[in-house]
């Protein structure tokens, strides 16, 4: 197989295959949607839900260059491509790197760590790549460094950096002024999200994906590095818009701490729009270097439903409901018991100190919060999508500054994103099986503070289960269960039973 990088390197070109390399190639490049059998166009029968990255039996995103290596390995196929190298910076060393890394910092309070300095190095080197970098690992930091050297070797002239939110757009600006200590790069950084002005002559522009995805394909042909924070987020349409006007953009990382699993279409989507995953650095290695606190997870199995409604759930199942039918009749059951909401709002209530509290549904949401306001101690904020950034920038200030804050909030809005240093409990109140979910919350607790050691994780799960049949919510419970282990989480199981 004869693979031929395209002038503008965005391509890989098939020029030479048998049949039975295209047709391994255009099942390993198309992959179904998760969910497909619930989508619109498949229900009409428009669409088959596959999105597939080979097109017209002749091109393939050169991000998949890595991909399709691994592919032809696998399969035993012969493969050349021939331009690859073309993708790479052969004459940037790792010691030099080093060196200049441990200079861009020389006076300040700050030393870049080994990890961060090679994968800025790999970042660097590969160009177009992805590095999965668990939460407090330091990506703004990584991101800096990547920058510096960009503008001070002139390999690019303007650099875009995109961020999930208006948050996360100031704190990468003050976070670069601190690092930039001594001015001696030449940064100069224009903020994109709603009501900023245009400035003249900025080099760096940190944007966020809502702000960005709303402007011209001209106005993003001025960037040479694309840098996009969170980008486990990319299989959105708006990042992919964003991605396929920077046509220009030779340069291009993707920086997050829960890449999507391999073989998914999620990855397979960010690979297309980037490249290969090149670092990897875990939140179990940060806390054996002392680098972020310690996780301790305390699954919480309730038991309180009547044997009717356990009976009634079971019955549901083995008539062949539709699964997604039983599951939304479970979570409106459990979100409607009183029981149930009495007894997470006692231990809410009595676990001292800052707590986050996760919710998926609005209407959950606000019974929780309204309990905690009426029946604890606590000063409790609640958060959605519909809370101004405003509002939400000063609860966070006060969860900083006090130490029995409670703020209730959607997964939406605070499980990603979100830097709190001073969270000491983090409570999932519904169900879920997401990794990509469990792993971003859990984050939020993850970042040091002098004020703890640990932070608990407290998970709700609900037991509505007969000898016949094990309902969904408990289902969910045991992949969470499953990701605790994977990430080498502490973690233990305790059950309570109440009247429900």
């Amino acid at each position: 197989m004869l693979l031929t990088l395209t002038e503008n390197k965005q391509f890989l070109r098939v020029d030479e295959a048998t049949e039975l390399e295209l047709e391994q190639l255009n099942i390993s490049l198309t992959k179904r949607i998760d969910s497909w059998r619930f989508n619109p166009l498949v229900k009409r029968g428009v669409w088959d839900g596959y999105i597939s990255y080979f097109k017209d039996n002749k091109w393939i995103p050169s991000g998949l260059w890595r991909y399709v290596y691994n592919v032809c390995k696998e399969y035993k196929f012969d493969l050349k491509i021939d331009g690859v190298t073309e993708l790479f910076d052969k004459n940037i060393s790792a010691e030099w790197f080093e060196k200049y890394a441990l200079e861009l910092f020389k006076g300040s309070e700050i030393t870049p760590r080994d990890y961060q300095i090679e994968a800025a190095y790999n970042i660097l080197k590969f160009r177009k790549c992805l590095s999965e970098l668990a939460t407090s690992a330091g990506k703004t930091l990584i991101s800096f460094l990547t920058v510096a050297y960009l503008l001070e070797q002139e390999k690019a002239k303007k650099i875009l950096f995109i961020v999930p939110n208006v948050s996360l757009v100031v704190q990468a600006t003050e976070d670069f002024n601190d690092y930039n200590f001594a001015n001696r790069i030449n940064i100069k950084v224009q903020q994109i999200y709603s009501g900023q002005k245009i400035r003249e002559g900025r080099n760096v522009v940190i944007g966020t994906y809502q702000s960005l995805v709303k402007k011209g394909k001209e106005y993003f042909d001025q960037f040479d590095a694309v840098i996009i924070d969170e980008c486990h987020k990319m299989k959105s349409q708006s990042i992919k818009t964003i991605l396929s006007k920077c046509v220009n953009a030779e340069y291009r990382y993707g920086l997050s701490g829960t890449i999507p699993k391999e073989g998914s279409l999620d990855r397979l989507t960010l690979m297309a729009y980037t490249g290969p995953l090149i670092s990897e650095v875990n939140a179990y290695f940060l806390q054996q270097e002392g680098y972020i606190a310690n996780c301790k997870v305390k699954v919480i199995e309730m038991d309180y439903a009547p044997e009717s409604a356990k009976n009634a759930f079971t019955e549901m199942a083995h008539n062949k409901y539709e699964n997604k039918d039983v599951f939304q009749l479970e979570q409106n059951y459990v979100i409607n018991s009183e029981p149930r909401l009495d007894f997470i709002c006692k231990v809410i209530g009595k676990i001292p100190r800052n707590s986050l509290i996760l919710f998926h549904r609005i209407e959950h949401g606000k019974k929780i919060y309204e309990k905690l306001r009426q029946e604890t101690n606590k000063q409790v904020y609640y958060v959605d999508g519909g809370i101004d950034k405003d509002v939400r920038e000063e609860f966070k200030k006060k969860m900083e500054k006090g130490d029995d804050v409670a703020i209730v909030a959607s997964y939406g809005t605070f499980s990603t994103g979100i830097s709190i240093k001073k969270i000491h409990n983090i409570f999932f109140t519904e169900s879920f099986k997401s990794e990509v979910i469990i792993r971003q919350s859990i984050g939020r607790g993850l970042r040091q503070h002098h004020s703890k050691s640990n932070v608990l994780i407290i998970d709700f799960v609900d037991d509505l289960c007969t000898e016949e049949w094990k309902n969904y919510l408990m289902k969910h419970s045991k992949t969470r269960q499953k990701i605790y282990r994977e990430q080498r989480f502490e973690y233990e199981v305790k059950k309570f039973q109440f009247e429900g």
